[in-house]
């Protein structure tokens, strides 16, 4: 498998697991959920028979592990497998065949896992003994939990026209309605109705969870459809020909990585005796086709072959029921995406990650060389005025991992220390006034960010946040303020929280009325007291309380004036004091701290230098507007373009 791609999936289930625990551990209050009773499994166990869902599992209870999420996992094998799988390379997951159960102690808030592939009917026997035996030694443990998951057997068309079975429905379909059941299908209705046995003999907590049609990197088990060879056929011919019976059948497809996702959460929100029907996407082998073309189809031609009156057969599994556990539906990958990470794992192809940067419109290149040419202008200033910067945050990183800014990010960030900043304020709002704007709160701009900035005119670059104001929100480069702090560490931890509460207040007073999920029922209650107040108000507090220790004699830590890192502590001031020069982007030589290393470390940890997974290499801001006006293109001169009111284009007055 590839290694890119393997730790995208894991980190994406970590991300979940630790969003879903967080939210289970601490429900909305004002839903009326309590938190009394609720635990987080401290002990995984895997008991796979080698297919794809038990091997990514093992893989992510590795991580999970690693990061002291959970403190033991163990993977158990009902038949001779080898355990190393391709590239994955466990090292805090242990491994043993199911016999091994007899001889382990008791455990309590444990969760026992089964993934069972029901396409193999010869180990059905041996399934039977292992789930008996397992859940058995489960039960002794008074909040131990089981969830088997079932990788169903080929199923015929559902009669008449209905187009999906619910989950009790389907288990009398397969029991009842097929003369002459297959050897896959006898195998699951068997361990079905051993799951009833269990569950109504010994009371024990298990969980069934149906999967349908599984596919993804290394997993393509799409029963009426071999999704691998046909990918592989593709891109040898450079062509995809959807025929007419592809239309034919819809059927209910499971992405890898959310059905793990789903199995999991079953542990904490399921119901205790339950069976749920999970699948991802709903299509057919012409959508299916149709998908893959179009996520490559730079490189594929189409040829489609259909007629107009079709019958179409469902084999589709009925969903409704896991929303009802409170299912988290970002968790989903849409098809195109879900695809384009099994098409590149089969053939190799470089995962180029548009998706996540498709909010610029292919414009991410152009924003690039505009943002270089205003650093090249903010250079000019601060050696003309004497005045000290560094890059920091992001562009610093991008500058010694790249030797440029990072490929998906949009804007760049200078810092100063407090003295070079006052000069630098006072001189930026008096150089190259007809291209750039200087925007702060300080200059009644309109702009009430923590950060000063320095912005294109002519340019918009709002965010969904800034987009609700009027004002000149243009292409920009963040500046940061370093602030001496006390030595003494309470007292600098009293000043970083008073900071961030404060950074919040702004926020909410400046943006004026509540949002969801972000201090909801606080600006609700607050908000009207905040508006007292105008916004200088607070920003005179925020600064003074910034500034608060600025001539402590013999300071050894700063502070920065966005909150980032107040949450790390104070970072050393004489890490900032020298700077040293590195290429950055086509031959500029950019200042960074003579002491890069210390900052890289505290800010992103040691190992800062490797790449993000490929989820985490996406645009950092959320936005609403993105339009460059006169800069667009690179052949045309500014006197071609007029100017337009930040109320709106129909404002300005024809010349």
């Amino acid at each position: 498998m590839n290694r890119l791609i393997l730790a995208d999936e894991v980190a994406s289930f970590y991300k979940y697991y630790s969003a879903f625990t967080k939210k289970h551990l601490h429900p909305p209050r004002f839903l009326g959920n309590s938190r009394k009773g609720k635990f987080l499994y401290k002990h995984f166990f895997v008991i796979t028979d080698g297919n794809p869902m038990g091997k990514y599992m093992a893989a992510c209870l590795d991580n999970l592990v690693k990061k002291s999420v959970i403190k033991s996992a163990v993977c158990l094998s009902v038949n001779d497998i080898d355990n190393k799988y391709d590239c994955f390379d466990y090292k805090n997951i242990s491994f043993d065949t199911y016999d091994a159960i007899d001889n382990l102690d008791t455990v309590n808030e444990a969760a026992f896992l089964f993934f069972a592939d029901c396409c193999h009917p010869e180990n059905k026997q041996v399934w039977f003994d292992t789930l008996e035996r397992v859940t058995a030694f489960a039960a002794k443990g008074k909040k131990n939990m089981c969830v088997l998951t079932t990788m169903l057997p080929e199923y015929p068309a559902i009669p008449q026209d209905i187009t999906s079975l619910s989950e009790r429905e389907f288990i009398y379909f397969l029991e009842r309605e097929i003369e002459n059941p297959t050897e896959e299908q006898v195998f699951y209705v068997e361990l079905e109705k051993l799951c009833r046995k269990i569950v109504t003999t010994s009371n024990q907590k298990l969980n069934l969870v149906r999967v349908d049609n599984l596919f993804g990197p290394d997993a393509n088990n799409i029963r009426t459809f071999d999704l691998e060879n046909y990918i592989n056929e593709v891109f040898e011919s450079k062509k995809v020909v959807i025929n007419e019976n592809d239309y034919e059948n819809v059927i209910s497809l499971s992405y890898i990585n959310p059905a793990l996702c789903f199995a999991t959460q079953m542990l904490y929100t399921g119901r205790t005796g339950q069976v749920y029907n999970f699948c991802s996407h709903t299509a057919s082998i012409a959508d299916i086709k149709a998908t893959i073309r179009d996520a490559f189809k730079e490189q594929l031609s189409l040829e489609t072959k259909s007629s107009a009156n079709q019958t179409i057969k469902y084999r589709v599994l009925n969903t409704l029921k896991f929303y009802q556990c409170g299912w988290i539906t970002t968790t989903l990958i849409t098809l195109k995406n879900a695809l384009y990470q099994t098409v590149c794992n089969t053939t190799g192809q470089l995962h180029n990650n548009a998706d996540n940067v498709a909010i610029y419109a292919g414009k991410l290149r152009r924003i690039k060389d505009l943002e270089l040419m205003m650093l090249k202008d903010i250079d000019d200033i601060c050696r003309k005025h004497n005045i000290q910067y560094f890059l920091c945050g992001g562009t610093m990183l991008g500058a010694i991992r790249y030797g440029h800014s990072i490929p998906w990010d949009d804007d760049l960030d200078i810092g100063m220390l407090r003295e070079d900043f006052d000069k630098f304020r006072k001189v930026c709002q008096e150089e190259h006034k007809d291209i750039y704007n200087y925007s702060s709160h300080i200059n009644k701009c309109g702009a009430h960010y923590i950060v000063d900035k320095v912005r294109l005119n002519g340019t918009y670059f709002s965010t969904r946040f800034s987009s609700v104001h009027e004002y000149a929100d243009g292409l920009f480069i963040d500046v940061l303020v370093y602030d001496k702090t006390t030595n003494n560490k309470l007292l600098g931890k009293l000043q970083t929280k008073l900071l961030f509460a404060l950074s919040k207040i702004i926020e909410i007073r400046w943006y004026n009325k509540p949002r969801k999920n972000y201090y909801y029922k606080k600006s609700l209650i607050f908000l009207p007291l905040l508006r007292i107040f105008p916004l200088g108000f607070y920003h005179a507090i925020y600064e003074f309380l910034l500034k608060l220790f600025t001539k402590t004699k013999n300071a050894k830590y700063v502070i920065d004036s966005t909150g980032k890192l107040q949450d790390k502590g104070p970072f050393p001031i004489h890490d900032l004091e020298h700077v040293q020069y590195v290429d950055f982007d086509g031959g500029f030589k950019a200042p960074i701290p003579a002491d890069y290393n210390n900052y890289l470390t505290f800010d992103y940890g040691p190992n800062y230098l490797p790449e993000p997974v490929l989820s985490d290499r996406c645009a950092p801001h959320n936005f609403a507007r993105i339009d460059l006006g006169e800069y667009i293109f690179t052949t045309k001169q500014k006197s071609d373009y007029r100017d337009v009111n930040v109320h709106g284009e129909l404002f300005e007055e024809e010349v």
